[in-house]
């Protein structure tokens, strides 16, 4: 190839790998900002992974959950520990069935780091809250306080629908949580949105962040 052609078709692959990333991060921000605009309930299953500071397994779980934006959710922790973690618009409810025990809190305190939490709210909420940050292929969230329960998150999605989530928290430890089975503005069972406690179960009035993330 003559010399004189290298220079243009170098500049050129230059530009696009420095493009590439460029136009992945705009459309991850994008996705974010359709799901909020577009996604109003958003129903299905998941499976959670929580790795330690060494990258090893400490914790696995699955479940099904229920999402009605934008104050509403029911994560439900099918096993190998069932629990049920409920937002009914006014309070939040945690339901540890071994314990038979029930934390209850005023749902406006709990900026906690249940993946619902975060895919419930509205992008105005979501920016008051975090920093957000469009990467590669993902939208990365940190706090924009100190003190909350976990140090960042990063949702990752496929059009609108959001496929995984990624939560750091202070212990080092790494929570994905990954989503599929997805329903997208399906009407979800106004029973699955409220929550009574079982006869003979204790409840308590629980601190902000308690429960599973």
């Amino acid at each position: 190839m003559h010399r004189d052609r290298v220079a243009p078709i170098l500049i050129a692959l230059l530009i696009a790998a420095v493009a590439t990333p460029a136009a992945a991060a705009s459309e991850a921000l994008e996705a974010l900002r359709d799901y909020y605009a577009q996604v109003e309930t958003l129903q299905g299953e998941f499976e959670q992974t929580t790795r330690d500071d060494r990258g090893e397994v400490v914790e696995q779980s699955a479940g099904t959950f229920a999402i009605d934006r934008p104050d509403r959710f029911r994560w439900s922790y099918a096993e190998p520990f069932p629990q049920e973690i409920v937002a009914d618009g006014d309070r939040l409810w945690v339901y540890d069935k071994a314990l038979a025990q029930v934390t209850v809190r005023p749902q406006g305190q709990a900026l906690g780091s249940a993946p619902a939490q975060l895919l419930a709210g509205d992008y105005a909420g979501l920016e008051a809250a975090f920093a957000i940050e469009a990467e590669a292929d993902f939208v990365r969230l940190t706090p924009r306080e100190e003190g909350q329960a976990f140090v960042e998150a990063r949702l990752r999605f496929d059009g609108e629908r959001p496929t995984a989530l990624e939560i750091d928290d202070a212990l080092g430890q790494t929570t994905r949580v990954a989503l599929s089975a997805l329903q997208v503005n399906e009407p979800v069972d106004e029973q699955r949105l409220r929550f009574e406690p079982p006869e003979g179960v204790d409840v308590y009035r629980g601190r902000v962040g308690q429960g599973r993330p």
